[in-house]
């Protein structure tokens, strides 16, 4: 497991930090600073891969959060909401940070926020499968507004117009909070040649997330959303 932070440009008040893990290595380190069911949890994966994901991105989260909180990782005390995002739980100490983790392949990205200064944040990466593309059709109609299909329609390479949008849709939508599958229509993704990613979003509430384009590993796509609390709600 080697834990990278990142060093390009971020919004102000949020840090993040790529793990690039071996999935043919079950390091009993990261176990160690795991909870008990947390480690129950892992156990539970018939995938190695899948066990390592969930193992070392878990203790990766800890060992982020126990600096802010001057803790031991394992005594960090995370939740999850309805959704499954987790937290850290409400009456802990104020310096702990807002968190958000994805993780696909090989990597996972933990992005860290400041509350005093970003009210949510969600960060989302994908390995970039092409074969999804054999049925673009469902999968356009499914996913994406109807602007949103026509540029992905029109772009030479359609599967990195794919991703591009998929992968800011679902960051904007874990920065809300919200489950993907009954909100994907209520979110459209639009990128410029800059690498930001406007966001039009159906739901009000939503309007003040922002989003990124992020460096990602060749194969991969990756995003940043956040609202600041500079914005209104």
């Amino acid at each position: 497991m080697r834990l990278v932070p990142w060093h390009d440009p971020l919004p102000p008040g949020i840090a993040l930090h790529r793990l690039d893990l071996d999935l043919a290595t079950e390091d009993g380190d990261a176990w160690a600073d795991l909870t008990p069911d947390e480690r129950a949890r892992a156990s539970r994966f018939a995938r190695r891969a899948d066990r390592v994901r969930f193992a070392h991105t878990r203790a990766a989260v800890r060992r982020l959060i126990a600096q802010h909180l001057a803790c031991n990782p394992a005594d960090v005390p995370l939740r999850a909401d309805a959704h499954g995002k987790p937290f850290v739980e409400a009456g802990s100490d104020s310096a702990a940070p807002l968190f958000n983790i994805s993780h696909a392949g090989d990597h996972a990205l933990i992005a860290l926020a400041d509350p005093a200064r970003v009210r949510c944040v969600g960060v989302d990466i994908e390995a970039c499968a092409r074969d999804l593309m054999a049925d673009a059709d469902a999968l356009l109609a499914m996913a994406f507004t109807a602007r949103e299909q026509r540029e992905i329609r029109s772009d030479a390479d359609l599967p990195r117009a794919f991703f591009r949008r998929w992968v800011g849709k679902e960051a904007v939508l874990k920065a809300a909070g919200v489950g993907m599958a009954e909100h994907l229509q209520s979110v459209g993704i639009h990128p410029d040649a800059h690498g930001a990613l406007a966001v039009d979003c159906a739901v009000h509430a939503w309007a003040g997330i922002e989003a990124m384009a992020l460096s990602a590993p060749p194969g991969y796509a990756a995003a940043l959303a956040w609202h600041t609390k500079e914005q209104p709600l």
